[in-house]
């Protein structure tokens, strides 16, 4: 009995401790790599590494070696089967043709839905929500009627629901 007592306690531990001890900034390297070879580079950047989670203060995103935009800070939050992104005061870089300031982004990925990673943001066209179906490739973004979408127009579509952005990645 006392066995299957030091069992059933060592099983329900076992994820907390996993969680607790996993090696997030090595994490945050690996993705960094993997980033690098979609021409994607995060500098500038401090980690602060917390019991949970990892948080990224003020990185600067760099594509194609262009500054495309700086964050005030990053937040990564993975719970074993449940991961989320959220970035804070997120800037696009003003030498681009269009010019956005988004408060915050929230990507949320969940083994109960492994193919689809769900997104919401609050940003200067309003509020944003979709979906990226891991499967089919495809991200679909849903703006809300009260953003301003003039200078984006052009990356936008239009339908009886309103304003949207579609691609395949």
């Amino acid at each position: 009995m006392q066995v299957v007592k030091n069992i059933v306690i060592f099983l329900l531990l076992l994820p907390l401790l996993l969680m607790l001890f996993s090696p997030k900034k090595e994490l945050y390297f690996l993705l960094e790599e993997k980033l690098y070879k979609q021409n994607i580079v995060i500098s500038d950047e401090e980690l602060i590494e917390g019991p949970l989670s990892l948080t990224i203060k003020h990185p600067i995103i760099y594509y194609n070696g262009a500054a495309i935009a700086t964050a005030e800070e990053i937040e990564l939050w993975s719970l074993l089967l449940y991961t989320k992104v959220d970035f804070l005061n997120l800037m696009i870089a003003k030498g681009l043709p269009t010019e956005a300031s988004i408060e915050s982004i929230n990507i949320i990925h969940s083994a109960l839905s492994p193919m689809n990673v769900d997104m919401t943001a609050i940003s200067s066209l309003g509020n944003i929500e979709g979906q990226a179906s891991l499967q089919e490739r495809i991200i679909h973004l849903d703006i809300a009627k009260d953003g301003n979408v003039k200078a984006f127009a052009k990356y936008l579509k239009k339908d009886e629901k309103g304003w949207y952005y579609e691609s395949k990645f």
